[in-house]
């Protein structure tokens, strides 16, 4: 083999491993301008995903704000029921008593009724509003 030879073949060695670097060189190229682009969109993403947290952030610190005025609202209203029903008790023990009278008015006046009767029927009188008369 010849000298001549001899550069010839490893300069076509040469040159095939230069291609096969500019081959590399370029899926490289490739593949760091992907890497860049799958970065600034997972950026982006991180960007709208913290926008996302704070609005849930502002949305449950309302939602909580909102649960406390009710919970205070609940007490007041629970405060208010356990009053009434005090006063339905006090009402409900003079309803009682009114009632009890009442009867006892009742009866007394049924007594008097039967008395006045037996006096006017001793004494011959006549109701002119009486079907009798």
């Amino acid at each position: 083999m010849s000298e001549m030879e001899e550069l010839r073949r490893r300069l076509e060695a040469l040159e095939a491993r230069v291609d096969e670097v500019v081959e590399q060189q370029a899926a490289t190229r490739h593949l760091a301008v992907n890497s860049d682009r799958d970065v600034a969109a997972l950026q982006e993403q991180r960007r709208a995903d913290m926008q996302l947290l704070q609005a849930l952030r502002t949305t449950q610190i309302e939602h909580s704000k909102t649960l406390r005025e009710l919970g205070t609202t609940v007490g007041v209203l629970l405060t208010g029921q356990i009053e009434l029903a005090r006063v339905q008790d006090k009402h409900t023990e003079k309803l009682d008593e009114h009632g009890k009278k009442l009867d006892e008015h009742g009866k007394k006046l049924d007594r008097l009724t039967t008395s006045v009767d037996a006096i006017v029927r001793h004494m011959g009188i006549t109701d002119s509003r009486s079907p009798e008369a």
